[in-house]
């Protein structure tokens, strides 16, 4: 049977690889485990061949929707709020249980419902989850769901150190962006750089050069088993680190980005493990991930500085991202994705 990391790997790439294509030469930044679970969602909601369908998406199987990553919710040093909303329109006949959850938010229209249990999943992080028009009285189901993740570094980097440098989004092209820069380790062009308790590392793959040929030659040629076995040859070394500090935010429409048409088909959808209601299709697939990157690479108050070691030490090999790079952020214990994207310029 096809392990949870790896099916989560597998779609996370085809996911990206489809987002580069589609958006050459932009950001971009989605969540795996995120995404995988809401379509467990769906399988959940769906009658039997439907949700056979949908564990398709994973390789995985639905009775593992329910306990899948149970881990993301928040560590101490990790701030990942996240949430799911599943909400039918339209008068559909749900559930007793469905009903009683949408009667306690106590909000009449479905819009400020979803609002309402996003502003308190995310901790207000994302406030523009829906954006006004994001659809009509003609709908009838929505599913959304988002993540927000920042981290606070196991090394900080020094924030005295931190100045503007350029970035080169094509040979000739470079653009000014702030840069941090630590000390940290490095094997070859993949950069491990752990959060506090070692739960989580942010890893960062940094084509060769920064020509277009160099990053879709590593976008085209990734697969899930380089992001899972990658971490584990990487071995310690003493490195100069310079990266770009950036704040990226994506909205998607998830749907689009997996061959499941019949979900969209009001003839051909079955939601019938979640309401009585006929022909009720999927309106939207809504999936927002927020992530950042700074000096302290987290939010929680700053703890006391220790002087900077000014002491002379050996030259070091150096890590310098001032050309596009692909990042993803692995939860070690279950070897899963929790965000993944491409960092082509700055904002």
């Amino acid at each position: 049977m096809t392990t949870l990391p790896v099916a989560n790997a597998k779609f996370a790439v085809e996911v990206f690889q489809s987002l580069t294509r589609e958006h050459s030469c932009e950001n971009v930044v989605f969540s795996p485990v995120n995404l995988t679970s809401g379509f467990g969602l769906l399988a959940l909601g769906s009658g039997c061949e439907q949700a056979a369908e949908i564990e398709k998406v994973g390789a995985i199987k639905q009775q593992r929707f329910s306990l899948q990553y149970v881990f993301v919710s928040k560590w101490s040093t990790v701030t990942v709020p996240h949430g799911y909303i599943m909400l039918f329109l339209r008068d559909s006949k749900l559930s007793p249980s469905v009903q009683k959850f949408i009667y306690s938010l106590k909000c009449n229209h479905f819009e400020k419902a979803m609002k309402k249990i996003a502003l308190f999943s995310l901790s207000g992080k994302i406030k523009n989850l829906l954006p006004k028009g994001s659809f009509d009285c003609l709908a009838q189901l929505l599913l959304v769901n988002a993540l927000y993740f920042k981290g606070q570094w196991d090394v900080k980097f020094d924030k005295e150190l931190t100045k503007e440098a350029p970035f080169y989004v094509h040979y000739a092209d470079p653009v000014s962006v702030c840069i941090c820069l630590g000390f940290l380790f490095l094997l070859c062009k993949i950069l491990e750089i752990p959060y506090k308790d070692h739960e989580i590392s942010l890893l960062i793959l940094l084509p060769t050069d920064c020509s277009p040929e160099a990053l879709e030659q590593l976008e085209d040629g990734l697969t899930h088993e380089h992001l899972l076995d990658w971490f584990c040859d990487l071995k310690p070394e003493d490195i100069d680190v310079s990266i770009p500090k950036f704040s990226l935010e994506r909205n998607l429409e998830a749907n689009h980005y997996v061959n499941l048409p019949e979900l969209t088909d009001h003839e051909k959808a079955d939601f019938s493990g979640a309401t009585t209601t006929e022909h009720v299709a999927l309106t939207q697939f809504i999936h927002d991930t927020s992530f950042e990157i700074d000096e302290e690479g987290g939010e929680p108050a700053e703890a006391p500085r220790c002087p900077r070691d000014r002491r002379p030490r050996r030259e070091c090999a150096k890590f310098v991202a001032n050309h596009p790079f692909l990042f993803f952020a692995l939860h070690h214990c279950t070897q899963s994705l929790l965000v993944f994207g491409r960092f082509s310029k700055p904002e």
